[in-house]
C-alpha cells in the first residue's frame, strides 16, 4: 500500500480545534448529531463522502494527506522546492501573481 497510516479522526480533531468552530457549528455544517462529530474524532478510518464534507467546511485538504503516497515522498528530488498549494477559485488571481513574480525572479520558466 502506498497511502500514509494515519488516524483519520485525530487528524480532524487537531484540524477542528485550530478552527474556532464550536462541535454544535461543526455538526449543524455537516448536517449531523454532535454525538456523531464526537464519534467521528475516535475513527481510525471514515467514509469518503463525509471526508471530503468535513474538508470542505474546515477547509483542509484531508484526501491529500491521507493517500500522500510514499513513493511521491521517496521520488522527491532533495534540489527541488516543492510548493503545495491550495487554490479556491477566490486565490487564483493571487496565484496566477505569484507565478508571475516567480517567473520575473527567474525561479520557473
Amino acid at each position: 500500500m502506498y497511502y500514509k497510516e494515519i488516524h483519520i479522526g485525530k487528524k480532524i480533531r487537531l484540524v477542528f480545534d485550530q478552527s474556532g468552530l464550536t462541535v454544535s457549528q461543526l455538526a449543524r455544517m455537516l448536517e449531523v448529531h454532535r454525538p456523531k462529530i464526537y464519534n467521528i474524532f475516535e475513527c481510525k478510518s471514515i467514509e469518503t463522502d463525509l471526508l471530503c464534507k468535513i474538508s470542505d467546511v474546515l477547509h483542509y485538504d484531508f484526501l491529500s494527506e491521507v493517500y500522500l503516497s510514499k513513493r511521491e515522498k521517496e521520488n522527491q528530488n532533495p534540489n527541488t522546492i516543492n510548493i503545495q498549494f491550495q487554490i479556491s477559485t477566490e486565490k487564483i488571481a493571487d496565484f496566477i501573481k505569484f507565478i508571475n513574480k516567480l517567473k520575473k525572479a527567474g525561479i520557473i520558466e
